[in-house]
């Protein structure tokens, strides 16, 4: 690899892998990759001098596509002003990509261990104890007007994103979910928190002369190495295929190199380069598709855990984690369902100048093959990919907010039935309590007669000493449990019948004694008048 600032050849073995290891470091800063049909050269680590040169540089006919990616921009705000003052950045745009994102500790989510698990099931409610607390995701709050920064608002509001359009750029930015390795093993049934995600801003501006621009919000201290490999995983992904060592499996091919081979009429080749380059950029389908198939596998783990209530033993307490972990489930999907719609309707946005042109006057075209719309509203796409955008459109559509619309249905469906079978769980206990209760007054029905008898053996009178024998005790013991056996069972059929006709006789009466009293009332009344 060259030095800082230097550009190396990207389809040379070596420079390939060490510029993959390179942009993975938390160290780099920057890199600037120009790329056309059959070249490609990478360098690393721009400082501001050599990007106003670049800038002052037009690409060479062989690789007319150049793409800037920076990280942290905060940290790099002399190279910001340099792009800024180069593609016309309003003052405000300008001033919101560079502002300092707040400083936050990383909160990692704490795995609740099997003994503290148990310990928080064998809470009691009714004499309002408290086992342990649960450590839920806190959003981050703000305590003076002051304080509220660009930042700010986009942790607060998932869906925040921003769309500006000049006479030389077109920008768009918004947060990414980026989904992480867990700290503990997905498949402990005890655990209370799940899942890992990393939102972070990212701007991405496509401008007039061939040139993609991407920013990304610095993500604080990352302690594991594979975590910032997957916030930087789309990125990466893209870099790679810009090499033609670069490989990929055929759902996660991003063809931007070999859209370059045009026909020979096509006057700007950059123009296919740059458009595709901007829409792999935004389409992160990876966090999209991972993150939608890590929920349906939760849903399916609650789910198993729910309908295992069923089999539970009536001694055991019921699973007082399932409502956690299906509250955490439903606010990441409705958050992710807002994040996805924002995305939708960003889409809708850098298609507008398309549909501008269809109703109006035929677009202007810029010396590099950039069209604008009339009224400056930015530089267009290609056609192939605004047909990207189209079905990505639609894929985001019927694929992800449907999904996300019944995997919430499905969750409250799954609350529902927690609490149902909880009820029918408690039904029985009650049912099992009742019959026990019945039982025990049964029993002690059956030896009351036995007790009475016992007690008129033990007394002591002197004209019965002598009378009784042990003999007669047993037998009159036998006669009365027999009898009272036989009464307990008919007599309780008995007992009810004549309760329920009782009850009826007294309706009865009391619904005759109400009606002739009334009557009476009446009649002296009409006597009266």
């Amino acid at each position: 690899m060259e030095k800082d600032g230097q550009f190396a050849d990207f389809d040379e073995d070596s420079t390939f892998k060490d510029c993959l290891g390179r942009a993975v470091l938390e160290s780099t800063r920057n890199f600037v990759v120009q790329f056309g049909e059959e070249s490609a050269e990478i360098a690393f680590d721009f400082q501001a001098d050599a990007i106003e040169a670049l800038l002052n540089s037009s690409s060479p006919a062989e690789r007319p596509v150049r793409w800037i990616n920076i990280w942290a921009p905060h940290r790099q705000k002399d190279i910001l002003n340099l792009l800024g003052n180069h593609y016309k950045f309003s003052p405000r745009l300008l001033a919101i990509v560079g502002s300092d994102p707040p400083e936050s500790k990383t909160q990692q989510d704490k795995p609740v261990g099997r003994f503290k698990a148990k310990l928080y099931r064998k809470d009691d409610i009714e004499v309002a104890t408290t086992g342990m607390s649960l450590d839920l995701p806190r959003s981050p709050r703000k305590s003076a007007l002051h304080d509220i920064s660009h930042y700010a608002l986009a942790r607060q509001m998932i869906n925040y994103q921003s769309h500006d359009v000049g006479a030389q750029f077109l920008c768009v930015g918004a947060n990414w979910i980026h989904e992480l390795k867990p700290l503990f093993n997905e498949n402990d049934p005890e655990k209370v928190s799940e899942g890992r995600q990393k939102r972070l801003y990212s701007w991405l501006f496509i401008c007039d002369d061939h040139t993609v621009i991407s920013l990304h919000e610095h993500p604080g201290q990352v302690e594991d190495k594979e975590d910032l490999g997957a916030i930087r995983a789309n990125t990466l992904s893209v870099l790679s295929q810009l090499s033609k060592l670069g490989t990929a499996d055929p759902i996660s091919m991003q063809t931007v190199r070999q859209a370059l081979k045009l026909d020979p009429a096509q006057a700007h080749p950059g123009l296919e380069g740059a458009s595709l380059l901007f829409y792999y950029l935004f389409d992160d389908w990876r966090a999209v598709y991972s993150t939608v198939a890590t929920y349906h596998k939760r849903l399916d783990e609650l789910q198993d855990a729910i309908l295992g209530e069923v089999n539970r033993k009536a001694n055991s307490s019921p699973n007082l984690q399932i409502i956690p972990r299906l509250h955490l489930l439903g606010r990441q999907i409705r958050q992710n369902q807002h994040l996805y719609e924002g995305y939708k309707n960003l889409i809708k946005r850098i298609l507008e100048p398309k549909t501008t042109m269809a109703h109006g006057t035929s677009p202007s075209r810029t010396p590099t093959g950039f069209s604008t719309a009339p009224g400056s509203r930015g530089v267009s796409l290609a056609l192939s990919a605004t047909q990207r955008f189209e079905r990505l459109s639609d894929r985001l559509e019927l694929l992800i907010l449907s999904e996300t619309k019944e995997f919430l249905a499905e969750k409250d469906a799954l609350v529902s039935t927690y609490f149902n079978i909880n009820a029918q769980k408690d039904t029985e206990a009650t049912a099992r309590l009742t019959r026990s209760a019945t039982l025990l007054a049964k029993l002690s029905v059956l030896f009351l007669p036995v007790s009475l008898m016992t007690s008129y053996f033990s007394v002591q009178i002197k004209d019965l000493e002598g009378v009784y024998t042990t003999q007669d005790y047993w037998y009159s013991f036998a006669v009365l449990m027999s009898i009272s056996f036989l009464f307990l069972f008919f007599f309780s059929r008995l007992l009810m019948y004549v309760t329920e006709t009782l009850d009826a006789w007294v309706k009865k009466v009391s619904h005759s004694g109400v009606k002739y009293m009334t009557k009476k009332f009446r009649q002296r009344d009409e006597e009266k008048s």
